[in-house]
C-alpha cells in the first residue's frame, strides 16, 4: 500500500536523485530485505533522539550492531569544501575592498595635487567649486562605469558556470550587482567630495603663484 509521496530526496547537490523508496512493514522484513531504517525528527530534537534509540536499541536488541547517520550533517560534509571556499573568498574579498578603497583615496588624492593648478585657473575664470567637483566625478564615473562592466561580466561568467555544476542552482540576480556598484559609486563620491573640495576652496592666487 503507497502511503503518500514525498518531495526528491537529495543525498548529494552535485547528484540527481534517483527513485527511492521508503518500506514499513516492520521490523522483520527490515531484518531480512534492508540494511537501513530511515525516520525523520523535528528539527533541534537530533541529541535527544539519537539517545533515545540508542538506549532502546541496547535494551531491545542487546546483539544487534547498528549505526546512526543524520543526514543534514552527511549532506554538509558534500559541501565542506564550498563552505571552506566561501570563508577564503570572503576574506580576499573584504582585503580587495580596502585595497580599493585605498587606491581611490590615493587616486584621487594625486591627481588633485597634479591638477591644482588647473584648478586654481578655471576658478579665476568664474568656476565654482561644485562645477570642479562636477567635473572629477563624470571623469571617475566613466571610469567606474567602464571597470564595472567588465568586472561584472567576468564574474557573472565564472559563477554562472560553478553554479551548473549543482543539481539544485540559484539565480544570479541583478540587485546584486546594483548593491555593488552602489557601494562603489558611494566611496568614490566620498573621496573624490572630501579632496577635490579642498582643492577647490584654496584661494587660486595662491595656487597659480605656488605653482
Amino acid at each position: 500500500t503507497v502511503i503518500g509521496v514525498i518531495k526528491d530526496f537529495y543525498e548529494s547537490s552535485y547528484e540527481v536523485p534517483t527513485p527511492l523508496a521508503f518500506i514499513t512493514d516492520g521490523y522483520e522484513y527490515f531484518r531480512m530485505n534492508s540494511s537501513a531504517v530511515s525516520f525523520k525528527y523535528e528539527e533541534g530534537t537530533w541529541t535527544a533522539c539519537k539517545k533515545s534509540i540508542e538506549e532502546w536499541m541496547d535494551k531491545e536488541y542487546k546483539n544487534v550492531s547498528f549505526s546512526l547517520q543524520n543526514m543534514e550533517e552527511v549532506y554538509e560534509k558534500t559541501l565542506k569544501s564550498e563552505n571552506s571556499l566561501f570563508i577564503l573568498l570572503s576574506f580576499v574579498a573584504f582585503v580587495c575592498i580596502v585595497i580599493s578603497v585605498f587606491g581611490v583615496f590615493s587616486l584621487v588624492t594625486l591627481t588633485c595635487e597634479q591638477r591644482r593648478k588647473e584648478i586654481g585657473i578655471r576658478k579665476v575664470n568664474g568656476a565654482k567649486s561644485k562645477d570642479i567637483l562636477l567635473m572629477f566625478l563624470n571623469e571617475y564615473l566613466v571610469l567606474l562605469i567602464i571597470a564595472a562592466v567588465m568586472a561584472f561580466s567576468i564574474s557573472y561568467f565564472i559563477m554562472s558556470s560553478w553554479i551548473e555544476s549543482f543539481v539544485l542552482q540559484t539565480k544570479i540576480s541583478w540587485w546584486i550587482y546594483a548593491v555593488i556598484f552602489t557601494f562603489t559609486l558611494l566611496i568614490l563620491i566620498i573621496s573624490v567630495w572630501g579632496r577635490v573640495w579642498k582643492a577647490a576652496k584654496q584661494n587660486p592666487a595662491e595656487i597659480i603663484k605656488t605653482e
